[in-house]
């Protein structure tokens, strides 16, 4: 989730949290506590290669955020007015918990695990921005300004709306695998991701239905629709099926289950330009991060450009850090470049 959405969480998580004794120590203790992990963001300043390898590691594993927490604890103790040290630590902890949770509901992928292992751990229901879901957590905190209990409600209907996604998660994921093997298709593994949603540019509101491709027609590049984007709610899949030696890629309407094949990819990982490049720490951080490796091999000037995109962020866009291009030029060594 968003930094904005983990602060607006964990400050509804203080006001359903019952505290007689220091109640603003104890929002302040769970709310810096909910937006802490995200200080790793500054190692983008340091590169992209970087930025992947820390973001979402050790600040947002078990062990890291034990060790955190007790630090922040340390100092809201030291510098503030309410000296009971166990609750402070305990409600630090619970706003970074509750930042960890959130987090492992996207598919970005988390390291809970750091540093024991660096598996990444991401069940794949919401987008990372959710207006619906932040709109909840808004609409709790000005319910429960005076009433506590309506936070807790609010947290109620949080857990709902991801018991929705959870849902509609396994209908499009039910979907797209059903889908590739009536088309002839070999399912290795399949997968359903939340992605982003649009509103009709159009005056047509309602839900469409999709017609279903064949497999056979599927085209080399998906072509996106007209409207506008819209990240609120559950409502919007990318079903991905892995055939063995190509990704397909799929939009899934999650309610009638209908489907529309967008692209079909040779898997990255499996290409001679990748394993060539494999030694260099730029492709081999990259390989290690990307659930659906593809690559792209161009060639101009006496040069070649090897460019490496996931098909969970859109393909090789100029976004970074979620491209990275690879020029190899004759008698020099390969230049690494991200995002462009």
């Amino acid at each position: 989730m968003d930094t904005v959405t983990h602060g607006l969480t964990g400050w509804l998580v203080a006001r359903a949290v019952p505290s007689e004794a220091g109640k603003k120590m104890a929002t302040a203790a769970v709310v810096l506590g909910s937006v802490l992990p995200d200080a790793d963001n500054i190692a983008s300043l340091f590169g992209s290669e970087l930025y992947l390898r820390l973001h979402r590691g050790i600040s947002h594993s078990f062990a890291g955020v034990a060790v955190t927490s007790l630090v922040l604890a340390l100092l809201l103790y030291r510098f503030g007015k309410w000296k009971d040290l166990k609750k402070i630590y305990l409600l630090v902890l619970l706003g970074q918990f509750s930042h960890v949770a959130l987090d492992v509901l996207n598919s970005y992928g988390t390291q809970v695990f750091q540093p024991f292992s660096n598996a990444r751990v991401s069940f794949d229901l919401l987008f990372i921005i959710d207006l619906a879901f932040t709109g909840i957590v808004v609409l709790g905190l000005l319910l429960s300004r005076s009433r506590p209990s309506r936070a807790r409600a609010a947290i109620f209907a949080l857990a709902a709306y991801v018991g929705l996604a959870a849902f509609l998660h396994v209908r499009a994921a039910d979907a797209v695998r059903d889908a590739a093997i009536r088309g002839g298709v070999r399912v290795v593994s399949s997968w359903a991701l939340p992605t982003l949603g649009e509103m009709p540019a159009g005056t047509d509101f309602g839900i469409g239905r999709k017609a279903e491709a064949a497999i056979a027609g599927l085209p080399g590049a998906g072509t996106q629709g007209g409207g506008f984007p819209l990240p609120a709610g559950p409502f919007a899949w990318n079903g991905f099926v892995d055939d063995g030696s190509t990704y397909l890629r799929a939009e899934v309407n999650p309610f009638d289950g209908a489907i529309a094949w967008r692209e079909r990819v040779r898997k990255g990982r499996d290409a001679p330009e990748a394993r060539a490049l494999k030694d260099l720490p730029d492709v081999r951080t990259y390989l290690w991060f990307a659930r659906f490796p593809t690559v792209f091999v161009s060639t101009a000037d006496g040069k070649t450009v090897v460019t490496f995109s996931d098909l969970r962020f859109g393909g090789a866009t100029t976004r970074r850090p979620f491209v990275l291009r690879v020029t190899e030029t004759p008698g020099l060594s390969p230049q690494a470049n991200w995002g462009s």
